[in-house]
């Protein structure tokens, strides 16, 4: 059942992920270096942050779109996972900004969301290959 809409919420999501990253990156690179850190130099700390979630949030998943919808889908999963973690890292109390979090963390869960997705595609493919050299023997 998800192997039929997954391609349709393949590109929606997807694009809904980068969107989000990259107004939680732009928020985060606009505002002003973190406060209250000792041991690491909050400009490093901003800058580190912007370009991981750039390249996990908005890069990789626009990446993936050029691979056919039902091929890769366990290099996809994991890709929508490294997404996911990437926006999660901007959730930190130290470096969040106003409204930075709201996008971040509906970037988080359509990162999970389509990782499962991918996941489940993954598991269907395969049951219905087997199936299909069942019925061949």
């Amino acid at each position: 059942m998800i192997t039929h809409f997954y391609p349709a919420a393949l590109r929606i999501i997807t694009c809904v992920i980068a969107v989000c990253s990259a107004v939680s990156a732009t928020l985060l690179g606009a505002a002003p270096p973190p406060d209250g850190l000792n041991v690491l130099d909050p400009s490093d700390l901003r800058a580190m942050a912007v370009v991981l979630t750039m390249a996990l949030g908005v890069v990789a998943p626009i990446a993936v779109l050029m691979v056919g919808s039902l091929k890769c889908l366990l290099l996809k999963a994991g890709v929508f996972a490294a997404a996911g973690f990437g926006n999660a890292m901007m959730l930190s109390p130290l470096i969040v900004v106003p409204f930075q979090d709201t996008s971040t963390l509906l970037a988080v869960i359509f990162s999970v969301a389509l990782t499962i997705a991918s996941i489940v595609t993954y598991m269907e493919s395969v049951e219905r290959r087997n199936a299909r050299r069942r019925a061949n023997t």
